[in-house]
């Protein structure tokens, strides 16, 4: 099955193919339409797969989409695409999507979330804004790690201080 018609089966509106195309070039797949799903890379079917989510919830297709839920979006991504998926959901976000997203890259996290849930074996440890979850304390409570949080060139960027 080509990659066109496995996302054309996740769209609500067939007949809209101008967006399948926009969302498809957002993720760097606009060159893979024609390949068969068989024939791709982890990386590349892991960002079909986002694609066909992004045009189930998408605004434009379907107005009642409200929240998006996503686990290790960005596993078997390559910096670049996760830049590329970054900016996709920053756009649903702005058009009122919300999006949960389990993540155990924690310097994403500490860019780009707004809340963040902290988790240990299934029990929550910290929960609200990622700066008051994303702290030293809390981290070592989660990982049994030391952790210090730095600053970057202006960006907060934590590491394992173990």
């Amino acid at each position: 099955m080509p990659v066109w018609h496995y996302l054309t089966l996740h769209q609500p509106d067939k007949t809209r193919t101008g967006q399948l195309n926009e969302v498809a070039d957002m993720l760097g797949l606009g060159d893979k339409l024609g390949r068969s799903v068989n024939q791709l890379s982890g990386g590349e079917w892991q960002r079909v797969r986002l694609a066909a989510v992004v045009l189930q919830i998408h605004p434009d297709a379907n107005p009642v989409g409200q929240l998006l839920l996503l686990d290790e979006p960005m596993n078997s991504l390559d910096v670049a695409q996760q830049n590329a998926l970054d900016r996709v959901l920053h756009h649903l976000c702005q058009a009122g999507i919300a999006i949960v997203m389990s993540s155990h890259d924690l310097n994403h996290t500490l860019r780009h979330a707004h809340k963040a849930w902290l988790l240990k074996r299934g029990k929550l440890i910290a929960c609200g804004r990622r700066e008051e979850v994303l702290t030293p304390s809390y981290l070592a409570q989660a990982y049994g790690l030391r952790f210090r949080r730095l600053d970057v060139e202006g960006h907060p960027m934590l590491i394992s201080a173990t």
